[in-house]
C-alpha cells in the first residue's frame, strides 16, 4: 500500500522522536475509502521522515484459540459480508510514570507524543486489547480468553 491510500482518512499519529510516524488509518463516517480486508485489519503503520511505509502492523493474535479469525471470518460471511472487519481504533500511550494521554474529558487525541519506556496500546474494533512494539510493529493481543464468561 502507499502512502496515497491514506489521503482522506483522519489519520491518529504517534510522533516518535526520530521523525517517523505511527499512524492508524480508522473513521467510520461512510465516506470513507474502501480497502481490502487485509488492510482493515491491518491499519497500523510506521512511517519514516520521507512518509515511506516502515511496517504495516501484524497481529499476535496467540493467546486465543488458533481458527479465532477463521470463525470470524465465517461467521461475517454468512452475515453477506466478504469476512470479518475489525479495524484498531485508537492508540493509548502509557507513559513510564503511569500517566497516559487522555485528555481531560477522558477521550484519545489524535496526535501524541512517545517518549523512550512508553508503552503503546491499541485499541480494536472487536473489544480486543493489543500492545504494540513500535520497533517491530507487531501488535500482541493480551485480551484475556475467554471475553465473556457466559
Amino acid at each position: 500500500m502507499k502512502i496515497e491510500r491514506m489521503l482522506g482518512w483522519p489519520l491518529k499519529r504517534v510522533h516518535l522522536p526520530d521523525g517517523d510516524l505511527l499512524v492508524l488509518q480508522y473513521c467510520k463516517t461512510g465516506d470513507e475509502p474502501d480497502l481490502s480486508l487485509h488492510d482493515i485489519n491491518h491499519n497500523v503503520y510506521r512511517l519514516n521522515p520521507q512518509r515511506q511505509i516502515v511496517w504495516q502492523v501484524k497481529r499476535d493474535d496467540s493467546n486465543h484459540p488458533p481458527d479465532w479469525w477463521e470463525v470470524l471470518h465465517r461467521v461475517a460471511r454468512e452475515e453477506g459480508h466478504d469476512g470479518a472487519r475489525e479495524p484498531f481504533t485508537e492508540f493509548m500511550l502509557e507513559y513510564p510514570d503511569g500517566s497516559n494521554n487522555k485528555t481531560e474529558m477522558e477521550t484519545l487525541p489524535l496526535q501524541s507524543e512517545w517518549v523512550p519506556g512508553c508503552k503503546v496500546w491499541l485499541r480494536g474494533s472487536a473489544y480486543q486489547l493489543y500492545v504494540l512494539d513500535p520497533d517491530t510493529g507487531i501488535a500482541t493481543n493480551v485480551t484475556k480468553w475467554p471475553m465473556r464468561p457466559w
